[in-house]
């Protein structure tokens, strides 16, 4: 095998038993769902993953001689129905069942994103977006363990899958529980609220955040000051540990809006 010049090429030769045309897609997809999720876009992020969801169910069907319908008829539904129907003595039940009921419930979150909304509870979208990130990691770990089974221990597997899900994290870098904030000309303030929503839906304590933003340069005064500023955006339980409300989180999602202009 030749070798590839990039973990995405790695991946994909990895993945030689499925139609190498559907492999590109949901690789392509893979990876931007993953930045999506590292750079806090939760919308994006499942729509990634809907579209990865589309492709491996298109690779599976080749893979098992399932012909696949127009684009106007293609129903990722009855696609996943039609896999469950093949021979279970020649397909394996991760190929027939497991991995398309995974694809599924991706694929029903991502089909009802943003239909959730309520500003005082968690972000739904948070949620779904850790959730189909965590899913679509087994499924193309899978996908690579069965390219290989009997070659490729499910351990592996996985770690070839963690490359792509190396946690860069461009805004947050999270050192052994130290936060730092990767973007410059921010305010105090602005680093505060980025720290707390990447904690969110956890507290963090007063002590700890004031101690997070003097790490990150900002002068004890400054800090102090931010402090201040920052209360109308949070939920203190009284005993110094804070939560980021729903205008804060409105707030670091304008903070993030301004960095793409």
């Amino acid at each position: 095998m030749a070798k590839s010049t990039n973990r995405h090429d790695q991946i994909a030769d990895l993945l030689q038993q499925f139609p190498q045309k559907h492999v590109s897609a949901l690789l392509r997809h893979f990876s931007e769902s993953v930045r999506a999720f590292e750079n806090g876009e939760w919308e994006s992020c499942i729509l990634k993953a809907g579209k990865f969801v589309e492709a491996v169910v298109k690779a599976l069907a080749g893979h098992t001689s399932i012909p696949l319908p127009s684009a106007r008829e293609f129903k990722v539904n009855n696609l996943v129905r039609a896999l469950g129907q093949r021979d279970p003595a020649m397909f394996d039940d991760s190929i027939r069942l497991l991995i398309p009921r995974n694809c599924t419930f991706v694929y029903d979150i991502a089909s009802n994103r943003g239909s959730r909304h309520d500003p005082d509870d968690i972000d739904p979208n948070k949620m779904d977006a850790i959730s189909v990130v965590q899913n679509i990691s087994w499924v193309l770990a899978e996908m690579v363990r069965l390219s290989h089974k009997g070659a490729l221990k499910p351990d592996d597997a996985v770690d070839v899958i963690d490359g792509l899900m190396e946690k860069r994290y461009p805004d947050i870098e999270d050192i052994d529980g130290r936060l730092y904030v990767n973007i410059g000309g921010l305010s105090a303030p602005d680093i505060a609220l980025l720290v707390l929503e990447s904690k969110y839906p956890a507290r963090f304590s007063h002590d700890d955040l004031l101690t997070t933003l003097l790490r990150n340069g900002v002068k004890k005064n400054n800090a102090q000051v931010a402090m201040t500023r920052i209360k109308n955006f949070t939920d203190n339980d009284g005993e110094g540990n804070l939560k980021l409300r729903a205008n804060g989180r409105q707030k670091v999602a304008d903070i993030r809006s301004s960095r793409k202009d």
